[in-house]
């Protein structure tokens, strides 16, 4: 059995359980040919989880990684089984936002969807997280993780969308887990192959008018509404500087406008194009 080793070189144990208690230790490996199944079954989240079940043995209801500094971490698997392992593989062995620098510090996750990269962020040592996921269904899936964790109030996590002004906002979403929720004007070519089984509005809110205080890292992952939520965070990031962590992918013209946006706000920022998992923007 080959080990996991996270994209730095260091040592993952990733189990996962099922119902009965049964237990499977997945190796890169297995890993690898999970990832293969989910990326040959595009948008067939219910397909993908049969085929991963099989694959595994087992029908996984918790999944618990083991980090190299000791810290473990725990979570519901949600029912969209192909995009929560997907997210394992890029939020941490694949560490997609480079999160070193959120050790000791306050940081924002925008786009929390179930929580993986904000108790991940937890276990590499961050002072706070501020959680915010706009879905109410995959919002309690959240809730449901950091109680698993034992979170408690080094995780604060909040049932909203982020954007450029207060308001509401049509949002677009399914209810599996998955993380595709997309506010409705994002961009017409954003997760145009999703296929959305429900649409509501949810309040929006800048991050400047929520967090009092200093920030020094926010991730971003909002469907194409990356520009919005900059914007709207743009007192804290000319007070501050926190690191910029964010998608770069989902429309046409993000890596070219998404920087100009960042240097309007403050110009000195050093950005960098990762490719890691998928292509994000790296900004300190």
């Amino acid at each position: 059995m080959k080990p996991i080793k996270d994209r730095h070189g260091r040592g993952l144990a990733i189990a996962l359980y099922g119902a009965d208690g049964e237990i499977l230790r997945l190796d890169a490996a297995r890993l690898e040919a999970a990832l293969r199944l989910k990326r040959a079954l595009p948008g067939k989240p219910v397909l993908c989880a049969r085929a991963l079940e099989k694959l595994f043995g087992l029908v996984p209801v918790r999944l618990e990684v083991g980090l190299w500094n000791g810290k473990k971490i725990s979570f519901h698997v949600s029912a969209d089984l192909g995009n929560f392992i997907n997210d394992i593989d890029c939020l941490i062995v694949r560490d997609q936002y480079n999160a070193a620098k959120v050790k000791g510090g306050l940081v924002a996750d925008a786009g929390a969807n179930i929580g993986v990269f904000s108790l991940y962020a937890r276990a590499l040592g961050a002072k706070k997280v501020y959680a915010y996921e706009p879905v109410k269904e995959t919002f309690e899936l959240l809730k449901a993780n950091l109680v698993l964790n034992r979170a408690g109030a080094a995780i604060k996590a909040v049932n909203i969308a982020l954007g450029k002004e207060k308001g509401q906002a049509e949002i677009q979403f399914n209810t599996r887990g998955e993380g595709s929720a997309m506010i409705k004007g994002a961009g017409v070519e954003v997760n145009r192959a999703v296929v959305y089984s429900g649409r509501r509005f949810v309040p929006v809110a800048p991050l400047d008018s929520l967090v009092k205080g200093r920030l020094d890292f926010i991730k971003m992952d909002v469907e194409g509404y990356e520009a919005n939520v900059l914007l709207g965070a743009a007192g804290l990031i000319r007070k501050y500087k926190p690191v910029l962590s964010f998608s770069a992918y989902h429309r046409k013209a993000d890596k070219k406008e998404l920087p100009k946006t960042v240097a309007v706000i403050r110009p000195d920022y050093a950005i960098t194009l990762n490719t890691f998992a998928e292509h994000d923007f790296y900004c300190d």
